[in-house]
Formats: C-alpha cells, structure tokens, sequence
C-alpha cells in the first residue's frame, strides 16, 4: 500500500500574508536516530536550518514539486517505509518570484520532523500536512538567493478599506540619483510584493565600474497610482526619515490615502474561484481558465463541484457616495445547438441571460465584527451570510447587517451587533455556491450505476453524463439608488456533481462468487469506468505481498493536456463462452488469496481517489 501526504506549503510574508511556494520541492527522508518522536514535536526555530553537505546520506522516500497554487502530493511507494516520522526537506533551486541574483547556488532546508496521521483508505494510507515557513525563516531564505521584498497593504485612512489595483512603485533615496526598485499591483485584499535585487540601488550613473552605496539597504518611499492618477506621492525626504532607512531584505510597508482619485468599485473585486484566479494577466498569482471554463488548464484542467468559493472583496460602501454597496452572483447554463445533449462534445450555445444565485447559497463566513463584551473585553465574532440573507433578487447588502454577539455577562446573554467600515474585518470570500443546487435540474443519465452483471460493457450515448458548462456573473449595485457600480464575469466555468460510472467482476466469477479458481492459468478482467472529468484509472492485482499485476499488464487510462474526450474505458463485454473482457495470464501466481482493484481519480478540484474491488483464491 502506498503512503500519500497531500497539503499547501507557503511562505509568509507581511500580515501572515503567504505565497505559495511554487515550483519548490519537498523532500521526504525516513527518520533515523532516537530524537525523531522528540523532533517531531518541536517548535520550528529547533528544526528549521539549512541541510549541511553530507546531513542526508541516503536518497528521499519520495519528492513532490509544489504546484502554482501552493499544493502538493507526497507519495511514498517505498516498501520499506511503515508509516514512521520523516524528515521534510525543501530544496530551493530557484524561488518563486520574478527575479534573483544569478550567481545563487540551490540549497536545502531542513524545516521538520513530521509523524503523519495516517488515515486508512480501500488500497493506501493518507495524510494532511499544511505549511507556512514562518516569516524570518521565509525572508532568510529569499536573502540567500539576493531577493530584497517591500510588501504590506494600501487602504483608505478613514475606515481602512482595501484599495485593489493599484500600482505601487518604489524607489531609493540615494546621494547621486533615486534608483527605482520596481512596481507591482495590489490584489483584492490591498497587499501588494515588490521583488528587487541589491543591484537596483546600488547602481550609480558610472556603474558597473563604481557602486559607492556604503549602507546595506535602500532608503525607501513610494508613489502610487490608481487608474492612472496618483493617491499617494511620497518624496525623497520620506526615504530619509527613521525606519525608512538601510532597510532589510524583507521591508513591511502599510500606507493609506485620502485621495482616492476613481472609484475602486470599478476595479475588479471578484478575483477567484477557489485558488484560481479569473482574471489572466492582472498580476495575481495562481491559475486561470480556459475559453471552455476548465481551471489551470495547462495542469489538473479542473472541474467542481459541491460547495465552491468565490473569492473576492466588495466594500461596504462606495467612497464617492458613501452608500451601502449590495453584490449577488449570477448564473447562466450554456446548451448545445439544437438543444439535444451531446455527451462527445461541450456545450457551445452561451446562455441568453443569467438567474440570480438565491437559494444556491450555502452558509458563507465573510467576515468578522469586533465588538466590546458585557465584562468589557474585547471581543470578535463571524460574520456568516447564509441564503436567508440574501433578498429576492439575490444581492447580499454587509453594511448594517445585524449579528447576534455573546455577551459573556450574564452567561447566555447576547446582544447584536450592526455590521459597519469601524468594525468589520472581511475574509477575502464573497459567496459559497452550492452546485449541487444548479446541477440537480439535470436528473441522472445512470442512477444507481452499472450493475455488476454489466460489468465490461460500453455505455451508449444516451446513459453517458454529458459537460455542465455555466456562465458566472458578478454585479455590485448602489443599495440606495440600486444603479450598478460595477459588474464582472467569468464567461466558462464547468460544474460537475456527476457520479462515477464503474463496476468490475471476472469472468470466472459471475455464476459463483465464492469459486476458487485454483489451476486456472488465466483469468477474465471485466471492467467498465465512465465519467466526462476523469483524471485516471487502473487495475492491479494484489496478493498479501503487493502488487502481482499492474499496467501495462492490466488496464489503465489517464488525461492527458487537451485530451477532454477522455472518459475512461470498458473491458467488453461477457460472453457465452465466458472468455470476454481483457485475458491476464495467471499461472505463475502462487497460492494465495487475491483482490482485483479498479481504482479512480476524477479532475473534480479537491476529489479523491475511489476504488472498487473483487476478490478470488488461486
């Protein structure tokens, strides 16, 4: 059985703010010594240190490389390995930022000893392990490969709303000329990195010849933009004052402004679905979609289902006004022409008009309120939008919305607290969809599945579930006046809550489960696996030794980039001489008892792996 460890691993930065540590790998070793169980519970600055030459005599139990949304998984198939700590290492060739000095060399760091909770599935062991390398040791890394970080927010000063979009420019206040250390935006929530190397302000008009910077840092100020007018102009003299000063390799930089010049509500705040941004090019991290609605399609090409997060920001109030602003979603369905399903291809007619997402909604934790307690304490509680929240047309109005807060004194006693810009701290999610709610309108193409005895074969057209293709709608609205202020839209995405078509039997043991099958030299495999969004399949057989067969002996099917066609296979059928479905030679299997495995993964984002079984004795 195999040992999976699945996760996220981050860096932080300001604010606990992570990115996610793209392109990284991480290292597995088995753990040797009497003080694994002893490291496996020790804080990080007693584990954390760069891996000497020589410290891993031995190669890793198994490698993962960090996606582009921060996740990871882990896979152990040494037979060796009994589920014992490990050592887990992150190796650092190149760090998932724009630029950094050339002459770095790769290195190596020990980050902890981990005894996983392994959780016990049909064919493997699993387990969960989220990480975020804790700021000092995330910016040390950064300064071993030459990169220098100004990060922090931009918001408003009077009730510290987020200002997304907005470009930041920083520059050092040196003794010959200001050097400009670089730009970027700033996403949904405000934040912003700005990645610079040490030759950025250390250059001079006679450089390469002549860098006289004589301090270890750049004296910083800033300006920013938004639409293209300035909100905040800072000088050289503000690169002079204290703490602007020969700053560090990782500088937090907060700044407000009263001059929005615009309107942020005209700036995109819907940014993503689950981690998958919407918006390609507008200087987010993450995935994004292609023209059919499929999720990073140049890597898990993904689907969803179940609750999904739509993540994003939405003041309170418009600035210019000072009205409550109100948001909805909604929803469209795209068809094929003719209006006749077709399970080979993708719906391509797009919706006439979309519904407003109502009781689609699930419970949404938006936010939280702070508030004083009755023993005078301070105090915070959830903000949570549940369906109930929204009005007939969908929109959910924040500003003024009442939460019923603990009190503490009497015990029991509750007060309610009205939403407002003083007390409201939001979460980065707008909504969760329920699409389980959207998709339901389609009844099964194979309820209850295939039978057993129908093991092998081919599903016709008319039982094969076809794409779910939607339209996404986002639109903000004056609560007063009710004029929209802003709308967005992601024009493709696919929901899929579709079960999974599959069954599997052997030829000899359609009459009689229970036969043995001692003697025999070859056995029938019928199988039958279906679904529009299948990641992969196989099928192996095991005895209590591991895996006696296993493809390419024994069938096995995977998507591959573009192939959305993919479904899955079938064996064929049974037959009247009951030699149907795919032969595997037998006969030189011991005695033993077996199981046949027919294990699948779906391109559902967030699904795992399922499997069936039958057992024999050869």
């Amino acid at each position: 059985m195999a040992y999976e460890i699945r996760g996220s691993l981050w860096g932080t930065l300001c604010h606990d703010v992570r990115e996610p540590l793209a392109g990284l790998e991480l290292r597995a070793y088995r753990s040797t010594g009497d003080r694994a169980t002893e490291q496996a519970v020790a804080a990080d600055k007693e584990t954390f240190h760069e891996v000497a030459e020589g410290e891993r005599p031995g190669a890793p139990v198994a490698v993962a490389v960090v996606e582009e949304s921060g996740r990871y998984v882990l896979t152990i198939d040494d037979k060796e390995y009994d589920g014992g700590p490990l050592d887990l290492d992150l190796s650092v060739e190149k760090p998932p930022r724009p630029k950094r000095e050339p002459t770095a060399k790769p290195r190596q760091f020990a980050v902890t000893t981990l005894q996983p909770r392994w959780r016990q599935t049909e064919n493997d062991f699993l387990a969960v392990w989220e990480y975020a390398i804790p700021n000092r040791f995330w910016c040390h890394i950064l300064a071993l490969f030459g990169i220098w970080t100004i990060s922090g927010r931009i918001t408003t000063c009077d009730n510290k709303l987020p200002i997304p979009g907005a470009v930041v420019s920083a520059f050092d206040a040196d003794w010959l000329q200001d050097d400009p250390l670089g730009t970027a935006t700033t996403d949904g929530t405000g934040h912003y990195v700005l990645t610079y190397l040490a030759s950025d302000f250390r250059r001079t008009p006679f450089s390469p010849f002549i860098n006289v910077e004589l301090t270890e840092g750049p004296d910083v100020y800033v300006k920013v933009e938004l639409g293209g007018q300035p909100i905040i102009t800072e000088t050289q003299s503000d690169g002079r004052k204290p703490g602007r000063q020969n700053v560090g390799h990782c500088f937090c930089l907060d700044l407000c402004t009263d001059r929005v010049v615009g309107d942020p509500d005209t700036v995109p705040h819907w940014q993503q679905v689950e981690v998958f941004d919407i918006h390609p090019g507008n200087g987010q991290p993450g995935s994004t979609f292609d023209t059919l609605g499929y999720a990073d399609p140049a890597g898990g090409a993904y689907v969803f289902g179940g609750t999904v997060t739509l993540r994003g920001n939405c003041p309170l109030t418009d600035l210019g006004t000072g009205h409550a602003l109100k948001y909805r979603f909604l929803v469209g369905e795209y068809t094929w022409t003719g209006g006749t399903e077709d399970p080979a291809n993708p719906p391509t007619v797009a919706p006439g008009s979309l519904t407003p997402v109502t009781t689609q909604a699930t419970s949404t934790h938006v936010g939280y309120v702070f508030y004083t307690d009755g023993n005078g304490a301070a105090q915070s509680a959830a903000v949570v939008v549940a369906a109930a929240d929204l009005d007939a047309d969908g929109f959910v109005t924040l500003d003024g919305l009442p939460v019923t807060v603990q009190m503490y004194n009497p015990l029991g006693s509750t007060a309610v607290v009205n939403v407002s810009g003083s007390n409201f701290l939001r979460t980065f999610e707008l909504l969760e969809l329920n699409t389980v709610a959207i998709t339901a309108v389609h009844p099964a193409k194979k309820p209850g599945g295939l039978p057993k005895a129908q093991a092998g074969e081919t599903l016709p057209p008319n039982e094969q579930e076809p794409v779910r293709r939607y339209r996404v709608g986002f639109e903000v609205r004056d609560a007063v006046t009710d004029t929209v202020t802003h709308t967005d839209q992601l024009d493709s995405i696919i929901f899929d809550n579709s079960a999974v078509i599959a069954t599997l039997d052997l030829e000899e043991l359609r009459l009689n489960g229970c036969n043995p099958l001692s003697g025999a030299t070859t056995i029938h495999l019928l199988y039958t696996v279906d679904h529009p969004h299948l990641l992969n399949f196989s099928v192996t057989i095991n005895n209590n030794g591991g895996s006696v067969h296993f493809p390419p002996q024994t069938p096995s099917g995977a998507f591959t980039t573009g192939n959305y066609t993919f479904r899955g296979g079938a064996s064929g059928p049974h037959n009247s001489t009951s030699t149907g479905g795919i032969p595997i030679d037998v006969s030189g299997d011991p005695a033993c008892a077996y199981s046949v495995n027919l294990g699948w993964i779906t391109r559902r984002y967030g699904d795992l792996g399922q499997s069936l079984q039958r057992l024999y004795c050869h």
